[in-house]
């Protein structure tokens, strides 16, 4: 019965304690969106964020939910809900600027909203004191923040969208 007592509290020992990284996931899709490849001759970087803002409408809507798989790993290393609020916010305002026609793309190299946000995780990991453990009310606004960052996006698209079709039509 003892081995089973230990083993127990070395489970909630790690339950305890945050990771101390963002997941390979989150790293990758940054360099993906983000950091692909670079201008020559210059040190400017893209990925495919930007390409993809060059279809209309719906483009920066999947650029943007692509790289929201960061909002679910802060939650996981239970950022605090400013930090979760704020990377929302990043999403949100990259999306707006990837749906401006012919100038998304070159907004969405100059704001890059997946190096900003890995930038923000990083910094929080480093300053462990705003981490704290997670509770139920914790998971609930973690999880409206990023229903609401999705949402908006989404409708937003449906909506320019059908405004677009209706201007045409």
């Amino acid at each position: 019965m003892r081995q089973h007592d230990d083993a127990e509290a070395a489970r909630e020992l790690l339950r305890q304690q945050p990771p101390q990284q963002p997941a390979q996931l989150t790293r990758l899709m940054t360099k993906l969106l983000d950091d692909m490849t670079g201008v020559p001759g210059t040190r400017i970087r893209f990925g495919i964020d930007p390409l993809l803002s060059l279809v209309p409408g719906a483009g920066s809507t999947v650029g943007t939910l692509f790289g929201a798989v960061m909002l679910v790993d802060a939650m996981r290393l239970r950022m605090p809900a400013p930090v979760l609020a704020r990377m929302g916010l990043n999403y949100v305002l990259d999306w707006l600027i990837g749906m401006v026609p012919g100038l998304g793309f070159l907004g969405d190299i100059a704001f890059r909203a997946n190096r900003r946000n890995l930038r923000l995780l990083n910094r929080t990991i480093e300053n462990r004191g705003q981490v704290r453990e997670a509770s139920v009310r914790y998971w609930i606004v973690g999880g409206a923040v990023i229903a609401v960052t999705l949402l908006l996006m989404v409708v937003g698209t449906v909506w320019l969208v059908g405004w677009l079709l209706g201007m045409l039509g």
